[in-house]
This record gives structure tokens, C-alpha cells and sequence, in this order.
């Protein structure tokens, strides 16, 4: 939701590399290049550093340079033009030293050496320049030798080397590629500044959120380097210079972390460790959730509640956008529109819907509207440089009644945002489930930058600043309030918070989705790749709107975009005010048909999804996840972003393209069954399967696992049906961790969940599927499990092992079968083995009578 101005794209930087006379390509990058760098002061010599706890600092009369260990893997490396360091504070960073260290150090002439258990830093002192490298001393990242980190006046900017082999991803929320080297190596220059931008174009950059964060991989090895610093920040991968990686901010310090791998994942596990990790949302935030601005009045939102149970469409989660609103004042309610909204909520309660309703930090400049009153009387809102409060339009002052500028709450003050989540109090009495935080980039109506001025003050946890410091975590920090103020409401549920701006740590407070994107297929493709890329910069709770929320999708569109928006972690449709229709059901019979079986799967499928959002809790690995993330030893998968990974197993490829009847994919080197057909193919090459309208192709790696469950409404009807555990054999064997909990308390915290190993490997003609270690004290309302066993011709035998003991399984008629009986099956490819649910160890095991596939 957005105001309705256009929004006018920066121009495309030109690509270095035209075919010119080499005498003029020269000249030219001379004129061009050697002013930009004259303007820079690289640091020069520097004497030998002093020891500080975990490092060493080093100062000469251009500034001064800490580089200290947070863990033996992680490196940090701080510099301002200044002779004292300022505070050391982080709103990103969670835990700074996420771990213990060994390092050394040695302090010669003409270098510096650390050496961790790891990694070894070197770093030389004429001039002064920074080297990162393996123990094996061949360098994974280092300073450029002709700039290094340098300063103009405020900005300061380190150049690093670019290899041609290196890839670079990450960076957050943006547009493009996912593989930030760009078609041929033409690079990438990205900014870090949260904006609003309503219909934001295919190369609009920045947008809303903000992740200083980039993941390198060379010959399958990775690094991260993440910079902590909340100013307008830039990253250049080889735009500007083909063969370097430039960063900086406007402000503030240089102060980045150097993140070894060598795996891609162990990047991401390392760099969550610093910023943390995604709490576990509530169960039903992850089935499917309809919006649009707006549903109003109450009776349309009963109406749509109606169909989609009459419909037998599963739904979760119906939204109110701004008009369930008093003017437009957060925290109200029109009670033209809504009469009732405490009995409202609880009938959609009683039909099995959740509710969630947006507030954006934007109260009206209004004597006698609480929110006003108490934060004048709190001293809660952020002030002009001559301390008066700051005021502007934003919604408020579009009412139809009384329209008047706002005042917007200072929440990187901790009793302002202790205030602010105490607001929420109504609205979670009269039944709301969840927030929506929009708006809060932060976003003004009617000026050209679209937000604060960058005087404001903000009180910047007690060492006040402006807003050129604080725009980036703005949001980020309404968040926290938002989530803190919910937590201490209501201690023993799980919040749920969905926001349009955040930064980097973000992840622990909301989900986010990439804001006013358009119903256009070039959008819709461009949605994996953004996707994918905010998942690995650290946000793995993400998701696009559904059929774009500008503009009108064909019926083909969004279907499409439906079936794709099954695997992402936030699966909502939205849509415009003054936009058609797009409920599920509203593009005719056929396409009502196909999406409600494309949302059936997402609620088959939501075992699988829970047990990675829980990992991603757990590791900081997303559910949704690019190809090179799992196979960065396979070249093919670099510069593939228009596939993606459900977790580690399962590889889906959406149809994006209009009318297509074939879609060509690539699966990495690996073994893969086809997840609907069960047809083994051979990976590491290009394939091509047909498709229709219905068709979702997905493939699961040999050795892999996928959990799902029978069809449901929503997930309160969860508890008791089948849990299904797929097993596709490999040649290796392999094991799956399978989580569970209640899905909506804290208790999972002390201990009260569920989780097993289940494993898969051949033992001689033997093929054996293992249920290992339990642990935690939860259990599931009684069920049946069933295994469900990709098979070539029949087993001979089928039994089951429990403490030490194995017992034959009888061989099921399909109608005992259908009637629930325990035993065994055959169906179509697969071996079907079903028992109660009995939470302990055992081992399925299928005797060799035909070929087996693994």
C-alpha cells in the first residue's frame, strides 16, 4: 500500500567495456577514474599497533584502525578518520563475539600477523593495507594495493580485489540478477538507503529494506563480509573497475566483519551467529494469507472468510489494511465500517481464520487522540534541530474528515518503543493475531526524498544523532518495539509481525515482503531471485505479493505466481485499491480449480516448511534457498536464479514464462526424482520436461526427505492427521532432522518439542529407513506415521524393528488400505508403510525383490 506518485528511476550507470580505440578507452577511464580516487585519502604507512583485547589498533595521523577477532572464523576491522574510535554499538550485531579464540599475533617492522585456528591475517604497515587468507596463506580477500581503505572528508570506503572467477550475492532486498557480477562481468552498484517506492521498475535500487551483507564464492569456496553501518552505505562489484569490490559509507565508521566459510551455509551460519536468527513464527503465519487494500466494510470480510470455506479453499489469514481505520489514526477502528470488532474477530476465530491489522508509525497531529496526547506528554517523537516536534503528511493528512499532518515516535529511544508496543493492547484484545508494519522506511508524502530530513534528532539509545544515522534502522527498530510490546502483552504466544523496512538482524523481529511490486511477468520472474537473495543476506521469512499488488495479473499470471509463492516462507496475495479482484477464486472455474490445488500443496507441504523454518531458527540457513547454496562445487548453479531449493531436497522450477508448454531446468550434480512421476534423472546437465497450466515441476535429490500431511482448512485442523515422511534412496546414506511443537507458545524454548532423526541406507539387499533419536518432551495428538518409500518393482518382505526386535508387516488390499489399516502397500512407485505414531525409535525395513532406484 502506497501513495499513488510516480516514481522516477535513477539513471542505468554505463558499461565499461564498449569497443572503442584503445588510445580513447584509455583517456577516458583516466578522466574519469583518476579525479573520483584524487578526491580519496588512502591510508598510508602506519606505525606498529598496540594490543587491545582480541587485537590490535593502529593510528597515524589520518585515523585509526582496529582489526580484532570475534571468533576464529570471523575477523573485525574498524576505521574512522578520527584519533578515537567512537561508542562501540550495534543495532545489528547481536552477540559481537559469538565464540572463543586462540588467535596469535606477531607484530614485525613492516607487517602484522593473526593467526586464529582458521584463517591468518596479514596486515602491512607501508602502506597500510589488510590481506585475509586461509591457513594454507593463499589469500580469500584482500585490500586493493593501490587504494585500501581510504576517507574523503566524512565518507569512508575500503577497495578490495575482484577476481573474474569471483561470484558475489547477497545484499538484500533488490533487484536484478542474483549473481551481483551481472551479465559478462559487468558488475554491480548497489545502494543501501531504505526508500519508499511504490511500482518500483526492474532495476529500481534502493528499495525498502537494507542488508549491508555480500557472499562471495571462488572455485566453491565462500566468505562474507558484512558492514555494519546504519548511514547511506554503497557497494560497487565491478561496475566502476572491472577488477575491484568498492564499499563505503556517508557517515559513521568503516566497520566490517570478515566471515570465513569455506561452505556457503557456513557463512550464513557465522553471520546469523553475529546478527541472530529467526524466532519460530506462530504455525498458522505459514499457511496461506489474503489481503488486498482494502476488505471493507465488516461484511466484506465475512463474505470473504464465507468463500473460502464454501469454496474449500485452505485459508489462514485475512488482513485489514488502513480503511479498517478511524482517519486514517493508528490504533482505531471506524466503527461505521467495523461496528463490532471484538465479535468479528471471534467469529473468523471460530471459523478457523487469524486476522492481522496494519499500523504504520505515523500518529495524527491531534489533540485528544491518545497516541498524540501521551507521546507530547512521553516526550516520544523525533524533533527538529531547534527541538521543536516534526511534522508531515502521511496518511492522516489524506482523511476525508479532518485531515492533519503527523508526528512520528523516535523508537531508537528504549521508552519510546516501550511505549509504542503498549498501544497494541486494544487491538489485541479485540482479537487481532498479528501486526503489519508499513510505511516505515520512514515514508512522507509530498517532498522530494520521500522521508525525514536528515537533521532530525534522534535520541539514538542515549547518544543522540540525526537522521542520517538512523533512517536505515527506522524501521527495523519499529519492529523491535512492535515485537517487544506483543511479547510482553501476550508472554505465552508467539507474535507475528510483517514489515516493509528493515535492516540487517532484522530477522528477529518480522517477516518482510519486497512492498508495492506490479503484476507484470517480468515482475513475477524477478521476485525468486530477490527472494532468494534476501533469504541468504540473513531474512529468511520473506515473501512477494502474489499477483503483484499494482495493476491487474491475468488469470495465467497469477496463477503462476501462486504455484511459485507455495515454496516462499510468506505465502499472502495483495492487491491495490482500485485493482481487480484476485481471491483464488476469481479468474474463472478452471484457474479457481488449479489455485485452490496449488494452496492444498502449500498446506500438504507445511511439516516440510515448519521443519525449515525451524532450522532456520536453528542454523540461520532460509527454507527458501538458491541452487550454488547446497551444490557450490557445481558451476551450473552460479548464475541460476530462476530455480530454487524447498530446504536442502527439493528443487522446484515455477513456470515463468507466458503460454509455455516446456520448461528447461537444471539439476545439479546429483541423482533426482521426478516428485511427481518419481522418474530417476541424472543431474549436472540441463533437462527438459513439458508443462501445462497445472504443472509445478519439482525434483527431490536421492537421499532426500519430504514431510507433508494430508489437506487441511487451516492449520488448527493439523492436529491427529497423518504425518507423511517421503523417502527418495541414495547411494550414501543420509539423515534428516523432523521438528515439532505445539506451533504457538515459547515453550519449544525449555524443551518442549519434538525432534527426530530419520535416516535413510542400504544394508547389503537390505533398504532401511531409521527413526532415531528423540528429543524434547512434546508429543503430537495420537496419528498415524506413514513412510512413504520411492521403489522399483516389489519388495519382498516388509518388517519393522523396535527394540532390537522385527516383526513382519502384513501386505494391505488398496481397500484395506483406504480404510486405514496398518501394514503396508504398494502405489504408484512407492513402498507405503503405516503405523501409529508412537514417538520412539524403529527402524522400516524392505527386503530386495526387484530394482530398487537408489
Amino acid at each position: 500500500m502506497q501513495e499513488t506518485t510516480a516514481h522516477c528511476e535513477s539513471a542505468a550507470y554505463p558499461r565499461i567495456g564498449d569497443k572503442r580505440p584503445i588510445i580513447l578507452a584509455t583517456l577516458l577511464l583516466f578522466l574519469v577514474l583518476r579525479p573520483a580516487a584524487a578526491q580519496w585519502q588512502s591510508l598510508g604507512d602506519m606505525p606498529a599497533p598496540r594490543r587491545i583485547e582480541r587485537g590490535l589498533l593502529f593510528r597515524n595521523a589520518q585515523g585509526t584502525v582496529t582489526v580484532t577477532v570475534a571468533t576464529d572464523d570471523i575477523v573485525r576491522v574498524r576505521f574512522a578518520p578520527v584519533q578515537d574510535l567512537g561508542r562501540d554499538h550495534s543495532y545489528s550485531i547481536q552477540v559481537p563475539n559469538p565464540g572463543e579464540s586462540r588467535a596469535r599475533f606477531n607484530v614485525e617492522d613492516a607487517f602484522s600477523e593473526i593467526a586464529t585456528e582458521s584463517l591468518r591475517v596479514l596486515i602491512r604497515h607501508r602502506p597500510f593495507r589488510v590481506s585475509f587468507a586461509g591457513l594454507d596463506g593463499v589469500p580469500i580477500d584482500e585490500d586493493d594495493p593501490g587504494m585500501g581503505m581510504a576517507f574523503s572528508g566524512a565518507t569512508v570506503r575500503v577497495w578490495k580485489r575482484l577476481r573474474d572467477e569471483d561470484q558475489v550475492y547477497g545484499f538484500g532486498e533488490k533487484t536484478g540478477g542474483l549473481n551481483k557480477r551481472g551479465n559478462k562481468l559487468g558488475g554491480s552498484s548497489l545502494a543501501m538507503w531504505n526508500s519508499d517506492t511504490f511500482a518500483y521498475g526492474l532495476g529500481t535500487d534502493p528499495l525498502y529494506a537494507s542488508v549491508p551483507f555480500y557472499l562471495a564464492l571462488r572455485g566453491g569456496q565462500a566468505y562474507g563480509v558484512f558492514l555494519d553501518n546504519t548511514h547511506r552505505t554503497s557497494f560497487d562489484v565491478g561496475r566502476q573497475s572491472h577488477g575491484l569490490l568498492s564499499f563505503g559509507a556517508d557517515g559513521g565508521e568503516l566497520d566490517y566483519y570478515f566471515i570465513r566459510g569455506p561452505h556457503p551455509k557456513d557463512v550464513l551460519r557465522r553471520f546469523t551467529a553475529l546478527t541472530g536468527r529467526v524466532p519460530l513464527p506462530p504455525l498458522w503465519a505459514l499457511g496461506y494469507h489474503q489481503c488486498r487494500y482494502s476488505y471493507f466494510p465488516e461484511s466484506r470480510v465475512r463474505e470473504i472468510a464465507r468463500a473460502f470455506r464454501d469454496k474449500r479453499i485452505p485459508a489462514d489469514v485475512i488482513w485489514l489494511d488502513i480503511d479498517y481505520q478511524d482517519g486514517y489514526r493508528p490504533f482505531t477502528w471506524d466503527r461505521r465500517r467495523f461496528p463490532d470488532p471484538p465479535k468479528m474477530l471471534a467469529d473468523l476465530e471460530s471459523a478457523g481464520f487469524k486476522t492481522v491489522a496494519i499500523v504504520d508509525p505515523h500518529p495524527k497531529k491531534e489533540p485528544g487522540y491518545p497516541p498524540y496526547d501521551q507521546g507530547l506528554a512521553g516526550d516520544h517523537f523525533v524533533k527538529r534541530p531547534d527541538g521543536s516536534v516534526y511534522e508531515a503528511d502521511v496518511w492522516p493528512s489524506q482523511a476525508e474528515k479532518d485531515p492533519a499532518p503527523s508526528v512520528f515516535p523516535d523508537f531508537s529511544r528504549p521508552a519510546t518503543r516501550e511505549w509504542w508496543g503498549r498501544l497494541h493492547a486494544p487491538l489485541l484484545d479485540a482479537g487481532v493475531d498479528g501486526i503489519w508494519n508499513d510505511m516505515n522506511e520512514p515514508a512522507i508524502f509530498g517532498v522530494p526524498s520521500g522521508t525525514f530530513p536528515l537533521d532530525v534528532r534522534h535520541d539514538n539509545e542515549g547518544a543522540p544523532t540525526d537522521h542520517a544515522e538512523i533512517h536505515n534502522v527506522y524501521g527495523f527498530l519499529m519492529n523491535r518495539a512492535t515485537w517487544e510490546g506483543l511479547v510482553n502483552l501476550r508472554p505465552r504466544e508467539r507474535p507475528f509481525i510483517l514489515t516493509r523496512a528493515t535492516f540487517a538482524g532484522g530477522q528477529r523481529y518480522a517477516a518482510v515482503w519486497p512492498g508495492d511490486n506490479v503484476s507484470t511477468w517480468d515482475h513475477f520472474r524477478g521476485s525468486i531471485p530477490m527472494l532468494l537473495g534476501m533469504g541468504i543476506s540473513g531474512l529468511p521469512y520473506v515473501g512477494a505479493d502474489i499477483g503483484g499488488f499494482v495493476g491487474g495479473p491475468t488469470p495465467e499470471l497469477y496463477t503462476r505466481w501462486l504455484q511459485a509463492g507455495v515454496f516462499s516462507p510468506f505465502m499472502r496475495t495483495h492487491a491495490a485499491k482500485g485493482s481487480p479482484d484476485r481471491e483464488p477464486w476469481s479468474f474463472g472455474e478452471r484457474h479457481e480449480e488449479i489455485n485452490r490445488r496449488a494452496i492444498e500443496l502449500r498446506y500438504e507441504l507445511l511439516p516440510h516448511l515448519y521443519n525449515l523454518m525451524w532450522e532456520a531458527g536453528e542454523t540461520g540457513l532460509p527454507p527458501m534457498r538458491p541452487l550454488f547454496l547446497e551444490h557450490p562445487e557445481d558451476p551450473g548453479t552460479y548464475d541460476l536464479d530462476s530455480e530454487l531449493l524447498f530446504g536442502p531436497d527439493l528443487l522446484v522450477a515455477p513456470v515463468l514464462d507466458e503460454g509455455a508448454k516446456e520448461r528447461w531446468l537444471y539439476l545439479p550434480k546429483s541423482d533426482w526424482y521426478d516428485f511427481w512421476t518419481g522418474r530417476k534423472e541424472e543431474g549436472g546437465k540441463w533437462t527438459k520436461t513439458a508443462v501445462t497450466l497445472e504443472s509445478i515441476p519439482m525434483f527431490v535429490r536421492a537421499g532426500g526427505m519430504v514431510f507433508r500431511q494430508p489437506v487441511v482448512q487451516h492449520t488448527g485442523e493439523m492436529p491427529g492427521k497423518t504425518l507423511r515422511v517421503t523417502v527418495y534412496p541414495g547411494a550414501e546414506p543420509t539423515a534428516r532432522w523432523l521438528y515439532e511443537d505445539d506451533g504457538k507458545s515459547f515453550d519449544y524454548q525449555r524443551g518442549v518439542y519434538l525432534r527426530r532423526s530419520i535416516g535413510q541406507l542400504r544394508q547389503g539387499d537390505r533398504f532401511a529407513v531409521q527413526v532415531s533419536q528423540i528429543q524434547g518432551t512434546w508429543r503430537p495428538a495420537p496419528r498415524p506415521i506413514q513412510f512413504e518409500i520411492r521403489w522399483d518393482g516389489e519388495p519382498v518382505k516388509v518388517g519393522l524393528m523396535r527394540n532390537g526386535e522385527t516383526a513382519l508387516l502384513p501386505r494391505r488390499t488398496a481397500e484395506e488400505w483406504n480404510q486405514g489399516m496398518d501394514g503396508w502397500t504398494m502405489a504408484d512407485g512407492f513402498v507405503l508403510v503405516r503405523q501409529p505414531d508412537r514417538v520412539e525409535e524403529m527402524w522400516v525395513i524392505l527386503e530386495e525383490g526387484g530394482r530398487d532406484t537408489g
